[in-house]
């Protein structure tokens, strides 16, 4: 494409809800790339733009029925690249400018939040103050950053953790909070559980892995994992139940040394000893009684050290 058609193609995409027009010579050329996620009830864009640029101004074009937010995070063309939030409705009038390098722009439509529509309106590009709006704004760059990992399944709870949180960071109140946190916890949860099951046969596989599959801190991984025994107890006995698993399969007679390293067990002598204290028996005698049709119990064994303070405890393990 010709520099001097760049940014005509760039504002193209976008001419049906904003029109957008630049300063400078169009032979100057715009080089940007824009990025859209469709997320089933929401949509998420993000806009890499020439570094230094030009500045730049748009308008909302209204058009029936997009009665949608749009969401923005922007870094600016400043050396320190800070990250910002701003929010408004396309479908009331508004003008703006900038030279930002970087736009993630997550569109919201009111039904979605219709209870909230109102204070959500009242904002009117006006953030709120607060340290709940930073925690926002990572959660879109690390929404944006994961997109291309996770799965359509995954996206209605994801879709649901995200309206959660936007209430509770742009319209806070004690119950909103509560729920946002609530929500995602369980989203991050399910996506660390898949994570590991997806890399039980990787030998290095381990919580340094997991934090950086997930976009975590090691302190964050560790709370979200306590309630399981931690994030290596809860590794090791997934690997020890899928272990479990082939064993007692009729259809899977692969050697036993075979199916303990498929699992990330490389020591077979390992292998036996944490089978035997997980489960109470050997791995060939899970085969043995299998073939016999006998039943094995899954036995549970609570690591001493920490042991259990309630009910609450034994529940939060169940599946683990």
């Amino acid at each position: 494409m010709d520099r001097q058609d760049q940014f005509t193609a760039w504002r193209d995409f976008m001419a049906a809800t904003i029109d957008v027009t630049r300063e400078g010579d169009p032979a100057e050329g715009f080089e940007a790339v824009q990025t859209v996620w469709d997320l089933g009830s929401l949509a998420l864009s993000h806009a890499v733009l020439p570094a230094g640029g030009r500045m730049r101004h748009w308008r909302h074009l209204r058009r029936d029925p997009l009665d949608h937010w749009c969401i923005v995070v922007s870094r600016g063309a400043a050396a320190d690249g800070a990250f910002s939030l701003s929010m408004r409705s396309l479908a009331l009038p508004f003008e703006g400018q900038g030279n930002d390098r970087a736009v993630i722009s997550l569109y919201l439509p009111r039904d979605l939040m219709r209870r909230e529509a109102a204070a959500l309106d009242a904002l009117s590009d006006r953030m709120p103050d607060t340290p709940l709006v930073g925690i926002l704004i990572d959660h879109l760059i690390s929404l944006d950053r994961r997109l291309p990992s996770i799965s359509a399944d995954d996206l209605p709870g994801l879709v649901e953790a995200t309206r959660q949180l936007i209430a509770a960071c742009l319209i806070p109140s004690a119950d909103r909070v509560e729920a946002a946190r609530d929500v995602m916890v369980v989203s991050l949860v399910g996506r660390a559980r898949k994570i590991v099951h997806q890399n039980l046969g990787a030998t290095n596989f381990g919580p340094q892995q997991l934090c950086r599959m997930l976009g975590v801190s090691r302190s964050r991984l560790y709370r979200l994992f306590e309630p399981l025994g931690g994030v290596a107890h809860y590794i090791h006995r997934q690997r020890l139940l899928a272990a479990h698993a082939a064993l007692t399969d009729p259809l899977n007679n692969g050697q036993i040394v075979k199916l303990a390293e498929q699992v990330g067990f490389g020591d077979p002598s390992a292998f036996s000893r944490a089978f035997r204290q997980e489960f109470g028996y050997s791995p060939s005698y899970a085969r043995a009684a299998a073939s016999a049709n006998a039943m094995l119990p899954l036995v549970r064994r609570p690591a001493p050290a920490r042991g259990w303070s309630g009910l609450a405890d034994v529940l939060a393990g169940l599946g683990a």
